[in-house]
């Protein structure tokens, strides 16, 4: 396999750049153009261990760093792996990246380096693909769920429904093979109870995964209402800025407006809307139109209302057509209104945003709806690992169909062989090139 070399740092000037190279001949490509400042040779270094010296191009020295060597299989690739460390100037990594494609190393594509990690059997798949999540993290919570999953804490769940199975599966050959006695592991009711644990388990990580997604990429948010209730002032409360423009005069919003909010573990993907109502004006319209497209990919409606005139006709219509939607009530301007919001089956939070600056209510809001995943949990990271999730569980909730209906074992033990097939491929095993590809396309280059 060929030698590849990237740089694994962002291509931005900055204090260090480290340039990476993995394969049979890393050490003695490195070794022709990183030169110790002491009696070192690094074709004799030990892995884990690390040199002081300059990067030179025949007599022309480039910069001084530090080398790094890791020697195979105790590296990240599995393979012989060279870091170098230098000064981290634009022209001066990509020139040093150059002088080690003319000493024989290939341009690694994007997601090699993990790529041959999974390949060399260092990581599974879905431990790659916690490395993509570990580097796009944007908080604690998604930082938490992409570590679980590079950990092995995901593979191990997958890995303990699977042996259930491989078990079941066992005994049911050794009976199928004209085994004298009956196995005392197949009586109808053990099998039950064995299968519908790993039932159990397996949709309880598929229910989790729209909770794991919103707080790995974010919840998207549209801020809805009547004109003037307010919500270009929760828009500003919640940016913690002027973001939106805000006066007296109903439709001044017309454009959909977004921001990025923090609160607490949560990312909004916040969208600020003209307010809905009859309207001859056509740019408004227009955004009134953008706001019910907004809708259709929607996690949330936090919708606001004005506490002066509560909760109106048009208001219970437009919340009866976001039902399939979580829904956020925010009974605004409490700060100029006594009236308490009527008893509703919306979760409703008092606020008056022009005077607001924290965000505690809302983040305890935000657990109500989105639940509040423990530290320990494991969930699926992507719609790969969710739907071959959805694929194993529906094999076993047929096999649990099959046994209530007296089927023969053979036929229950081909269903448990697609379930455990199905599994295997969350982990990487038996996937095809593309499944492969498709993976690793979400990488960059150098990681």
């Amino acid at each position: 396999m060929k030698t590849i070399a990237a740089v694994s740092t962002p291509p931005a000037a900055g204090g260090i750049a480290m340039i990476r190279i993995s394969g049979d001949e890393a050490i003695d490509i490195a070794a022709r153009v990183f030169h110790p400042y002491h009696d070192t040779k690094i074709t004799e270094m030990r892995g884990y261990t690390c040199v002081y010296g300059e990067v030179r191009q025949g007599d022309e020295r480039l910069d001084d760093g530090i080398l790094t060597v890791y020697r195979a299989p105790h590296s990240y690739t599995g393979e012989d792996v060279v870091e170098i460390t230098c000064h981290g100037g634009i022209y001066l990594t990509k020139r040093v990246l150059r002088l080690l494609f003319e000493q024989g190393a290939s341009p690694a594509e994007a997601g090699e380096f993990t790529r041959r990690a999974f390949m060399n059997g260092k990581l599974s798949l879905t431990q790659a693909e916690s490395v993509m999540d570990i580097i796009s993290a944007d908080g604690a919570a998604a930082l938490r769920q992409a570590n679980l999953a590079r950990e092995g804490i995901l593979g191990k769940q997958m890995l303990e429904v699977s042996a259930g199975l491989i078990e079941l599966l066992s005994a049911m050959t050794y009976w199928m093979d004209d085994a004298e006695e009956f196995p005392p592991e197949l009586e109808p009711e053990r099998v039950r109870k064995v299968i519908r644990g790993m039932h159990e388990k397996l949709s309880g990580l598929i229910e989790n995964y729209e909770n794991g997604r919103v707080l790995r990429e974010g919840i998207r948010t549209v801020l809805l209402g009547l004109p003037n209730a307010g919500k270009s002032s929760v828009m500003n409360w919640l940016c913690g800025t002027d973001r939106s423009i805000v006066t007296e005069i109903a439709g001044t919003t017309r454009d959909i407006i977004t921001e990025q909010v923090r609160v607490g573990d949560y990312t909004l993907l916040l969208s600020d809307t003209a307010g809905i109502r009859e309207t001859e004006n056509p740019i408004e319209a227009i955004g009134i139109e953008q706001v019910y497209r907004a809708l259709n990919s929607a996690d949330l409606i936090l919708y606001v209302v004005d506490a002066q005139f509560g909760l109106t006709e048009g208001d219970l219509t437009i919340l009866e057509k976001c039902s399939s939607t979580k829904r956020l009530i925010l009974w605004n301007k409490t700060d100029t209104s006594e009236s308490d919001p009527p008893q509703l089956d919306i979760p409703v939070l008092k606020c008056a945003a022009i005077h607001e600056s924290g965000h505690e209510k809302l983040e305890n809001a935000l657990k109500e709806l989105f639940g509040n995943l423990s530290p320990s949990t494991p969930v699926l990271l992507n719609e790969r690992q969710r739907q071959l999730a959805i694929d194993a569980d529906m094999y076993i909730s047929n096999t649990l169909k099959d046994l209530d209906s007296g089927a023969e074992l053979d036929m229950i033990a081909v269903q448990l062989e697609f379930a455990v097939q199905k599994l295997r491929e969350i982990e990487g095993g038996d996937v095809s090139e593309d499944v492969i590809n498709g993976v690793f396309s979400r990488f960059c280059v150098g990681k």
